[in-house]
């Protein structure tokens, strides 16, 4: 019996030691997992349940100068959901819960977001964990959904932009895309004041996917983007819109900008242009009427140049306001084969410097400049911001073109004089007469008055440097020398009851592409101030490509509307005869 015995001995022997390896094993890797490897497992575990979150930053809002709202976002909602939980569920209907089908809350989730039931199936079916079932939901519809609290549904809030005025200064503020990014005007000027900072947290769920109660950590807290303002009065933007958009009508222009400054600040009360753009619609608009012409499009400015050109010569020759030129017809070019005429046919004509203004002489401003050097010349045109951005920068914004002194030949000696080889942007022309409205002191224009942060704090955007571009007395003279043109020429028509007015009319061909000018085609435009013995403001216009009525004459009614409700708003006194009387004749 021994040899039975120590073999059922051994056996156990082997049974237990097996047992007991088998134990260790398990010890060491119990050991292992709690100690050696627990922070990697409990991180993946975590990763597994842990859901990010990005809360979305609100953009900040755009106000006119007297605060009201011309771009804000608001809150909208959209709805997600987990498709591998989407089922038949539990449903909270007047604060009980009832057993519904899928297809009850299909029909239930179309009738609160007005969406087709059939593509809100479709968003349902699959295998992702975020399909977006609708989107842009107001406060009500929310309410109604959470009310609902179904699982796997997830409503969250994203912020939708909007434009309260409509297309009122809707080229200037420009507009985002569906994924709140910048695009154009002053939502891309402005952004780093407008854009705020994201937050981040994040939850935990459970095994059936549902966020565990009390497991929200907040990582980094939400900013919401700043308040601009403007300079722009929207009030009148809106008129000066309306103004623009009928005088349209009945010229056939292609396109119209009116532009308002304050001759002392230098601050934009006023940029319209049509056609406009409603940033609530883009869409609606054309593309190459997205942005703002008054910043972006260029053209010969034509006969507004002349001021510049008279400037220069009264601080740098013997030229004074009734100095006597001859004024011929046509000139020829010396050393070339081509004859500059004035824009009407004439005999010679005895003018004075301000006659040569009033009559928007060729012929007459050409004997002007050639009394002042072309470098001296080009000086001016620096000064006045011609070929220059101005200060506003706005976005794709032209700074035109004025080729340097030394490029110019013998035709661009004459033609720079009356504006013609030169192009200009609307708002550079505007700035040109601020300078002679503000006693010859340029302040480049001004379309961001202040940013004030989420936190209240407000950065005000200073004013560009004032700069004497010529001096008081010469700007007093030109004032007065611009005067007749409202007096005694084609701006009676423009007359203000009360105030008196300063400026120059211009009509000026279209330049080709291909070099030339194009037949038949002109810009029309008007650059003028009130009172002119002190004045307020200055207004400018342009008339681009007129089917009919292809004079100046045609700024005349829109820019007296203009003025006049400018000067209304505005609440300026009537101002008349502090300029000395010129003779425009000899």
């Amino acid at each position: 019996m021994a040899p039975v015995l120590g073999n059922r001995r051994r056996r156990l022997i082997a049974v237990l030691t097996a047992v007991v390896a088998v134990a260790l094993v398990f010890v060491v890797r119990l050991v292992f997992i709690q100690i050696v490897d627990a922070p990697g497992l409990n991180a993946q575990a975590e990763g597994n349940r842990s859901v990010p979150l990005t809360l979305q930053a609100v953009r900040g809002t755009i106000t006119d100068r007297s605060g009201n709202v011309l771009a804000q976002s608001v809150q909208r909602y959209r709805v997600a959901a987990d498709q591998t939980l989407a089922g038949d569920s539990i449903v909270q209907v007047d604060g009980k819960g009832q057993k519904w089908t899928l297809q009850q809350i299909i029909d239930r989730l179309a009738q609160i977001t007005k969406k087709d039931p059939a593509r809100i199936k479709t968003a349902l079916e699959g295998n992702s964990q975020y399909s977006v079932v609708a989107q842009d939901l107001n406060a009500d519809q929310y309410q109604e959904l959470r009310a609902l609290d179904i699982k796997w549904l997830a409503i969250e809030a994203v912020p939708h932009r909007t434009y309260p005025s409509g297309a009122v200064a809707g080229n200037l503020l420009g507009f985002i895309s569906a994924e709140q990014q910048p695009q154009a005007g002053v939502e891309v000027l402005a952004d780093s004041c407008l854009a705020g900072t994201d937050g981040k947290e994040s939850y935990e769920r459970g095994a059936d996917g549902i966020r565990i109660p009390g497991t929200t950590v907040t990582e980094q807290q939400v900013t919401d983007g700043g308040t601009v303002e403007l300079t722009i009065d929207r009030d009148l933007q809106w008129y000066v819109q309306q103004k623009i958009t009928e005088r349209q009508s009945e010229l056939g222009a292609q396109w119209i900008s009116a532009t308002v400054l304050d001759a002392k600040t230098g601050d934009i009360l006023v940029a319209a242009e049509t056609p406009s753009i409603d940033p609530n619609d883009v869409g609606a608009s054309k593309e190459q009427d997205r942005g703002s012409r008054i910043f972006q499009s260029t053209y010969e400015p034509g006969s507004p140049i002349k001021t510049i050109t008279m400037a220069a010569a009264m601080e740098h020759s013997d030229v004074g306001p009734e100095s006597q030129f001859q004024a011929p017809g046509s000139i020829a070019v010396p050393g070339t084969p081509h004859t500059i005429k004035d824009a009407w046919d004439h005999d010679t004509l005895n003018l004075t410097s301000t006659g040569i203004l009033m009559k928007s002489s060729n012929t007459g401003i050409m004997q002007v400049g050639d009394k002042v050097d072309d470098a001296t010349r080009y000086d001016y045109l620096k000064r006045f911001g011609i070929g220059e951005k101005s200060a506003v920068n706005f976005p794709a914004e032209s700074s035109g073109t004025l080729a340097p002194v030394d490029k110019w030949d013998k035709i661009s000696h004459y033609t720079t004089m009356f504006g013609q080889g030169i192009a200009a942007t609307p708002i550079q022309v505007a700035s040109a007469y601020q300078a002679v409205a503000n006693n010859g002191v340029r302040i480049s224009p001004r379309l961001i008055k202040s940013c004030t942060s989420a936190d209240g704090t407000t950065t005000e955007n200073p004013s560009a440097q004032p700069e004497q571009v010529i001096q008081p007395e010469t700007a007093r003279k030109l004032r007065g020398m611009l005067e007749p043109l409202f007096t005694q020429y084609v701006g009676k028509s423009a007359q203000i009851a009360g105030y008196s007015l300063a400026g120059k009319t211009g009509t000026s061909q279209i330049a080709g592409t291909n070099g030339g000018y194009l037949p038949n085609q002109y810009v029309n435009s008007l650059a003028a101030m009130a009172p002119a013995g002190d004045p307020r403001f200055v207004v400018g216009i342009t008339i681009y490509n007129p089917a009919t009525d292809k004079t100046s004459d045609n700024t005349m009614s829109l820019f007296h509307d203009v003025m006049a409700q400018t000067l209304i708003t505005n609440n300026v006194p009537p101002a008349t005869g502090e300029l000395p009387d010129y003779a425009p004749t000899w």
